[in-house]
Parts: structure tokens; sequence; C-alpha cells
């Protein structure tokens, strides 16, 4: 299988995880992260597109909700400013540890 450098991996965690995202179930987004991970060429690779990719798909999500209603989200935003960048760090977090997973399940496969 070949595997793929930080871009592809990356879109590929980003494209996934917004369509997983419009389920409304944001757990499904340890899908993405474990997609891109399988098919990073290193750890690094892995590393960095599981997390930046749910991080850019929730910063996305974001935008899209500050564009639709500008006042609300900055109320939001005023009120929960500590749970957005909480939220922020722990769905990092979740693409992290799901690429990582994804990337040693790849390694596993390999050996066999």
């Amino acid at each position: 299988m070949k595997k793929l450098s930080f871009l592809p991996c990356l879109l590929i965690t980003l494209i996934i995880g917004i369509a997983l995202e419009f389920t409304k179930i944001w757990q499904l987004l340890v899908i993405a992260g474990i997609v891109g991970g399988f098919l990073a060429k290193n750890l690094k690779t892995a590393a960095l597109s599981g997390f930046l990719g749910l991080l850019f798909t929730w910063g996305i999500f974001f935008l899209i909700d500050y564009l639709k209603l500008p006042g609300s989200f900055a109320l939001a935003f005023s009120n929960l400013s500590m749970f957005l960048g909480i939220g922020l760090i722990l769905i990092a977090l979740l693409g992290l540890f799901s690429a990582l997973i994804g990337y040693f399940s790849a390694a596993l496969i390999e050996k066999q």
C-alpha cells in the first residue's frame, strides 16, 4: 500500500472530517483521524495530519457559524470563550490520538 505525505493526509483528514461533521455526531471524527493516520508515511506526518485536520475542521465550522449569525456567535464566544478554546484543544487532541491509532494499526498490518 502506498503511503502518503503530509499534505494529502491532511486533505483526506479534513475532507472526511467535514463530511462526518455534517452528521452532527462529533465522535465520528475519530474515523477521519484514523484514516489520515493509516495512510501516513511516518509518525510525524500521521500526528500532524490528524491534529491539524480535525482542528481545521472545527475551525471551518466555527467560521461558518460566525458568518451565519455574527452577533449570536460573538455573544456565545464572549460568554463561553474558555469552553470554545478547550473544545478546539480537545478536538485537536482527538485528531492526534486517532491518527496515531491509525498509524500504528497500519504498521501492525504491514508486519503480518
